[in-house]
């Protein structure tokens, strides 16, 4: 027996140490990831089409490629291959109705154009063409056409009688001297957006183009928007007509999208057919699907209401006209996606549900939900924020999948255990120490609201020792974390920091009634559920209590300068991402400004300034003493860079220990790969220098 035991530990030793020798997460090994997103299944089930994003450290870019998945009829992935390579920057991929063919946006003579690829020959051909910027491509149900969303440019306006410049005069080209750019002359509320910069005059317009002649006729007119852009596009069985959301007053309405319905023709000569509105209650109705039978659209939509977020649902509503159905009345969990099953009797969701993301089928008479796919992971990476896409056909479903040590991969399962896989980081991951992951819940302090949240402990973690302690906090505030890998996260852990995030009120995937607990209190009570967390956590004997700190982006930078601003002598340090600092500024330079003003404050700055101060983090400037790093992208168009240097500036005026970390041509996203390490290693530096030994 003794022999027995001996022989074990001498075989185990090895084992321990190949793992005690592994290293944890590194910066540089960002570059060695990809991930798997928006995977599309074929009609009969057999084939998958997903998109791989890599970051590629030359271009110092996130570069996706088009990849085609094999099953078999057990569900199993037995063999994989590459469609479109990086170089085009694939997207918005589909199966054509026979499955043969696919059609997908890539870029063609440096801008981007619909192609559509015949998978026996496997070589793209583009399909359009021209100054149109187009959207996703939508089949017809002949496979004879595609439908899409074009921007179509309009001139610049110009300040009149000013003499002509000679040609090249901006540039230099012909002179050798460089003259003063054209003025930028701004009408439209809408005129930047976070990720696409300044939005150039144009309006977005209905289109579809024969696939084979590559004629394309424009379905809608006009000096103005006429559709929604990156939406779902549905055709109608026979072809005759398409199904689609239109936002017509985003100044005045911006959450009041209705359903429209498009001829999908329109004569030689004269005006094309008006759409007709399908849809007209107070609220908003997106993403429709037709019945296979024909007989009934299914959408997401949400109900107008007072409060701080309407959760989205799913509805139903004939074809023909008639009143809409809510069919997750009894679900109360926000749905992101939908998919009719082939039988026309359930309706595949994404939903989120207590920090993940589920897809359940939803009787489409009772409205009772089966969850199909328990766990889909969640493709931000950059922090480990719920999400993820599906899709099914044949009875065939495909999902990225979930882990805690490495990115998503695609999963595939024929409605109930996970029978195939593509995961293109294993043997990664086998090369790294993860940071551990457990899952904690407390009863908030304000009135003992459960509060989910989740531990990322340092790879090497001892209990007997004592590390210090990093809240990171969600941004959103209508969003929420889960239990997934990150990079942040697991850069922050390797540093030797306990990580801890949590869902404070104000999150989704809890019900109606906890993400709109923020309604005219953000900030407020959440913060209350993040201290409550912060301090159970502590007491923890390896919790170093002398080293807490804290940081966040977005809704995470509110709620950071809110933090030691509120309790100034708690945290170490802090960092604070992107944040909003002061309302007035948020609702008037965004590029969400009409949405933020109506139905985050509920009035004016001008009608309530007093309101906007008592709820910016810039009116407890005063009271903050904590060491506080800013960082925002240059390009940030969703909490504008102003915000930043404003918290800077009074932070420095009071004497404070700041610093504001600039990213050049970042946006709200953080910008380039490389942008995302500084926006890590810089919060990881500052701990570190304000760290009590």
């Amino acid at each position: 027996m003794k022999f027995l035991m001996l022989a074990t530990a001498l075989m185990a030793s090895p084992l321990l140490a190949a793992e005690a020798a592994k290293p944890p997460f590194q910066a540089a090994d960002i570059y060695s990831l990809s991930m798997v997103t928006n995977p599309v299944v074929s009609p009969d089930g057999r084939r998958v089409l997903f998109t791989r994003t890599a970051f590629d450290e030359g271009s110092d870019r996130a570069l996706g490629e088009l990849w085609l998945a094999y099953v078999d009829t057990e569900g199993r992935v037995i063999d994989r291959r590459l469609l479109v390579a990086r170089d085009v920057t694939p997207g918005g991929a589909s199966f054509s109705p026979d499955g043969r063919r696919i059609a997908y946006l890539a870029r063609h003579l440096g801008k981007p154009h619909i192609h559509v690829m015949d998978l026996a020959e496997a070589v793209g051909r583009p399909i359009t063409g021209g100054e149109t910027m187009p959207g996703a491509p939508h089949w017809s149900p002949d496979g004879g056409r595609v439908a899409f969303v074009g921007r179509v440019a309009a001139k610049p306006a110009s300040i009149p009688g000013l003499p002509e410049r000679p040609k090249g005069a901006e540039t230099g080209a012909e002179t050798g001297v460089e003259t003063a750019p054209e003025p930028r002359i701004i009408s439209d509320l809408f005129w930047r957006a976070d990720g696409r910069g300044e939005i150039k005059p144009g309006f977005d317009h209905l289109f579809v183009t024969d696939v084979t002649s590559g004629k394309t006729v424009q379905l809608t007119e006009g000096e103005t928007d006429r559709v929604n852009a990156g939406g779902a596009l549905a055709w109608t069985p026979d072809g005759s007509g398409i199904v689609a959301a239109f936002t017509p007053d985003r100044v005045n309405g911006p959450r009041e999208t209705d359903l429209w319905l498009y001829t999908a023709s329109r004569p030689e000569k004269g005006k094309a057919p008006a759409p007709r509105q399908l849809t007209s209650r107070p609220g908003s109705e997106y993403d429709p699907e037709i019945s296979p039978d024909g007989r009934t659209i299914a959408f997401l939509g949400t109900e107008a209401g007072s409060g701080f977020y309407d959760m989205p649902d799913l509805w139903t509503m004939p074809l023909s006209g008639g009143d809409i159905r809510r069919l997750t009345t009894t679900l109360d969990r926000p749905v992101a996606d939908l998919s009719w099953r082939a039988d026309s009797q359930a309706i595949h969701i994404l939903y989120h549900d207590q920090g993940v993301t589920r897809v359940g089928a939803i009787d489409a008479t009772t409205g009772e939900n089966r969850v199909i796919v328990p766990l889909v992971g969640g493709t931000r990476l950059y922090l480990p924020s719920a999400g993820g896409q599906f899709s099914e056909a044949g009875g065939t479903f495909a999902y990225t999948s979930a882990f805690t040590d490495r990115p998503a991969g695609l999963g595939v399962s024929l409605g109930a255990a996970e029978t195939g896989q593509v995961d293109f980081n294993s043997r990664w991951a086998e090369s790294r120490k993860a940071a551990r992951i457990e899952e904690v819940n407390v009863a908030s302090r304000a009135g003992g609201l459960p509060v989910q949240g989740w531990i990322a402990y340092p790879p090497d973690f001892d209990p007997k020792k004592r590390y210090p302690l990093i809240l990171d906090i969600h941004g959103g505030p209508n969003t929420d974390y889960g239990p997934f890998f990150s990079v942040t996260h697991s850069l922050y852990a390797a540093a030797g920091h306990i990580v801890l995030f949590t869902n404070p009120r104000g999150s989704i995937g809890y019900g109606n009634a906890f993400a709109n607990a923020i309604t005219n209190a953000y900030p407020g009570e959440d913060h209350d559920d993040l201290m409550t967390m912060v301090d159970a956590v502590a007491k923890r004997p390896y919790v170093d209590q002398r080293n807490l700190f804290i940081g966040g982006g977005s809704g995470g930078g509110v709620l950071t300068l809110w933090a030691i601003g509120k309790e100034p002598e708690k945290f170490r340090a802090a960092v604070a991402l992107r944040p909003v600092v002061d309302w007035t500024d948020q609702v008037t330079t965004s590029d969400g400004t009409a949405f933020f003003m109506k139905h985050w404050m509920g009035a004016t700055p001008w009608e309530k300034p007093e309101l906007y101060f008592q709820r910016s983090p810039f009116s407890l400037a005063g009271s903050i003493k904590t060491p506080t790093l800013l960082i925002t992208g240059e390009q940030d168009h969703r909490t504008p860079i102003s915000q930043t240097e404003q918290m800077f500036g009074a932070l420095k005026l009071r004497g404070v220990d700041t610093q504001m970390v600039r990213l050049p041509g970042a946006g709200h996203g953080m910008g380039r790969p490389s942008q995302w390490l500084q926006s890590i290693l810089a919060p990881i530096d500052w701990f570190e220098r304000y760290r009590s030994r």
